[in-house]
């Protein structure tokens, strides 16, 4: 059942304990009603108020489940997922989407350093790092010649906005020993594509941690 399915039912149940509330408030002003038949009236009353702030609170944790997030929102339930429903696999599959969103090609993701157009990074340049992750990832995923062509001929500025972005997830280690290779090895990527690779899984882990770290920015 979703959002528009729900939100008529509990706005009339949320109308019904309003007017009956009303009505027992009505009733408390009854000059006749003794001490006895008060009490029992706000007693009822308060009762009722704890309902309706209950209906009040679900009410807006099934609008804040409604407002996609770009990860956990599925098309299909028209509702977002548990975080801890989260996986890999559907991190990527959002990042490829994101990827269509950003750049027309491979090519201009590593010619036109996407990595430095803020109006493509989110708040906060959230996507930055995941960027990043996600160039490397396929390299060692995907295993494109063309790929790894682009990398060996990337520009010092694309490799330099790599490091950055990675250092922007605490990547200290990792983007210290990238630019020391691409800045040696260029001529033997075989170590390059070693130190890509043998990441990979490292890499996909990042991913998925960074995005379940800062889950609420992705809204």
């Amino acid at each position: 059942m979703n959002l528009r399915k729900k939100l008529p039912l509990i706005l009339l149940i949320v109308a019904c304990v309003s007017l009956v509330g009303a009505i027992l408030l009505f009733a408390l002003a009854v000059p006749r009603a003794d001490a006895t038949y008060k009490r029992v009236m706000e007693v009822i009353i308060a009762s009722l108020m704890i309902v309706l702030s209950v209906l009040i609170f679900y009410y807006l944790w099934v609008i804040r489940d409604a407002e996609p997030n770009f990860f956990l929102f599925d098309r299909a339930k028209k509702r977002n997922i548990p975080l801890e429903s989260l996986t890999f696999a559907i991190v990527n599959d959002k990042m490829n989407f994101y990827l269509t969103m950003v750049c027309d090609s491979p090519e201009q993701l590593w010619q036109e350093d996407i990595l430095e157009r803020e109006r493509v990074l989110g708040y906060r340049r959230v996507y930055r790092p995941l960027l990043a992750y996600k160039m490397l990832y396929d390299l060692a995923d995907k295993k494109i010649a063309s790929y790894w062509e682009l990398l060996l001929n990337a520009k010092e500025e694309t490799v330099l906005s790599i490091c950055s972005a990675l250092m922007q997830a605490g990547e200290q280690e990792m983007a210290k020993a990238f630019r020391f290779l691409m800045a040696n090895y260029r001529e033997k990527p075989e170590k390059i594509k070693d130190f890509v690779e043998g990441n990979s899984r490292y890499i996909r882990g990042k991913m998925i941690g960074y995005v379940k770290k800062n889950i609420e920015l992705f809204y």
